[in-house]
């Protein structure tokens, strides 16, 4: 089903075919950290069946996928692709992108229904997604949620310092703490005010 919206870091509405960037733009709210059960292996299905297609087009056009978000009332989902490279990206940047997905997702045809597509930056708490971000990161302040098989939820802020044997290193109040990453439910930045 084609999406009845096409996002940017601004919404813009597709409305009688016109494509993004008509002149039918509404502001949306996705910018910022996407909290979704993404390390523990709980990605929805939808995601599972478009991720690699999505990560080959992304970076094919020299941007790196940074998350996939499914969400939103089974009626009308919204699907939220952020994409990211360095120096960041641009409205427009994300316009071209949300236009390439568009065909792409027509092809995979992966809801059955109508939903938005919204392409975004990841923001400046930015979703902690693969090891890879972990390391990428090390000495900047993140928080991390950590949700093990037998235990309590439970969030820690602290600065990044690596992985290590398949766990976040996490420097908190003086001591670091090692997070499986399978047992990650949720990792971002947190934005630091100078």
């Amino acid at each position: 089903m084609r999406p009845l919206a096409i996002g940017c870091i601004i919404s813009c509405e597709e409305r009688e075919g016109l494509p993004c960037g008509s002149g039918h733009v509404t502001h949306s709210h996705f910018i910022g950290s996407a909290h979704v059960y993404v390390m523990a292996g709980k990605k929805h299905p939808v995601v599972e069946q478009i991720e690699d297609d999505v990560e080959q087009l992304v970076e094919g056009l020299g941007y790196e996928l940074v998350l996939i978000k499914y969400s939103g009332p089974a009626r009308r989902p919204t699907l939220t692709i952020f994409v990211d490279r360095e120096g960041g990206i641009t409205v427009d940047e994300c316009a071209r992108i949300s236009e390439r997905l568009s065909v792409l997702l027509d092809m995979l045809d992966p809801i059955p229904t109508s939903y938005r597509l919204v392409v975004s930056s990841p923001g400046v708490e930015r979703p902690l997604v693969r090891e890879r971000d972990f390391i990428r990161f090390a000495g900047r302040r993140a928080t991390v949620t950590r949700h093990p098989a037998h235990g309590q939820r439970r969030s820690i802020v602290g600065t990044l310092r690596g992985v290590k044997d398949g766990a976040v290193l996490l420097e908190h109040e003086g001591r670091t703490e090692q997070v499986p990453l399978d047992e990650i439910e949720d990792a971002h930045l947190v934005f630091e005010w100078d």
